[in-house]
């Protein structure tokens, strides 16, 4: 793992902020995850941009700049040699912190097979931000890993509409058409770009869902930053569809991996 704090790579043992910093004490900071396709940075501009949005949502005002940490991040990724890389921005009031190490892809069998899911009643604590402070969605993703899944699919314990997953977002599909929610939600950047190329076809629809509802739909998926879209076969035991993935996340699926992949 190559590491940047506040502008030098350093050591991994090295690699320290205060143990005063906010950003320890409270968790307040936010982060980014990116990624390389080829040895090129999939849209950083848009994820930067988010990461000031989650910075305005709590209040923070950081002293890095967006133009100081898009050269940070380009100057930490010269220093490695990976074609597929996972880039982490952490962003605090006075501390900037860069990790790029390997990434490591998914077994193609998630992407041919699909994956299974569960639902996990909650939300994350401030939808539109992306922060340290959110415990809440590492343990419900811890969940998932424990029940044998891979993605827990959080849901609103008082009218049981979908949100979205742990770490992704979420799509399902109906009669061919592909729909999402807009409601509180951390907009992906993966899911954006879905959107993107839906367009191109037929436009998706924004309305909210009922877990039962849910799988109950003709094709469900996921998106992530690291996965890209995730067919989801199962949910809390109930099989999706055809219990396989669906010609229209095929189609969407085919659609990324020519945009990221050129093939």
């Amino acid at each position: 793992m190559i590491i940047n704090v506040d502008g030098k790579i350093t050591d991994e043992t090295k690699a320290c902020i205060p143990v005063v910093s906010e950003a320890f004490l409270y968790g307040f900071a936010v982060f980014e995850t990116v990624r390389t396709y080829n040895k090129k940075i999939f849209r950083l501009d848009d994820h930067l941009a988010r990461l000031f949005v989650s910075a305005d949502v709590i209040g923070l005002k950081s002293k890095w700049t967006f133009k100081k940490i898009y050269q940070i991040i380009v100057d930490t990724l010269a220093e490695s040699k990976y074609k597929n890389a996972k880039i982490r921005i952490i962003l605090s009031k006075k501390h900037l912190v860069v990790t790029v190490e390997s990434l490591k892809e998914k077994p193609e069998s998630f992407y041919k097979k699909g994956v299974k899911a569960i639902s996990y009643q909650g939300r994350r604590n401030s939808p539109r931000a992306k922060t340290l402070a959110d415990s809440f969605l590492y343990l419900a993703h811890q969940h998932a890993k424990s029940c044998g899944v891979y993605e827990a699919i959080l849901v609103d314990p008082r009218k049981f509409y979908v949100r979205e997953g742990s770490y992704s977002n979420i799509f399902w599909v109906n009669g061919r058409h592909l729909y999402a929610t807009n409601k509180n939600i951390l907009f992906g950047i993966t899911r954006d770009t879905v959107i993107e190329l839906a367009q191109l076809d037929s436009p998706c629809d924004f309305e909210g869902i009922k877990i039962k509802s849910l799988m109950s739909a003709d094709e469900v998926f996921i998106t992530q930053t690291t996965s890209g879209i995730l067919p989801v076969v199962q949910i809390d035991g109930h099989k999706i569809g055809t219990g396989k993935p669906g010609p229209v996340t095929k189609k969407m699926m085919k659609a990324f991996d020519k945009l990221v992949w050129g093939k």
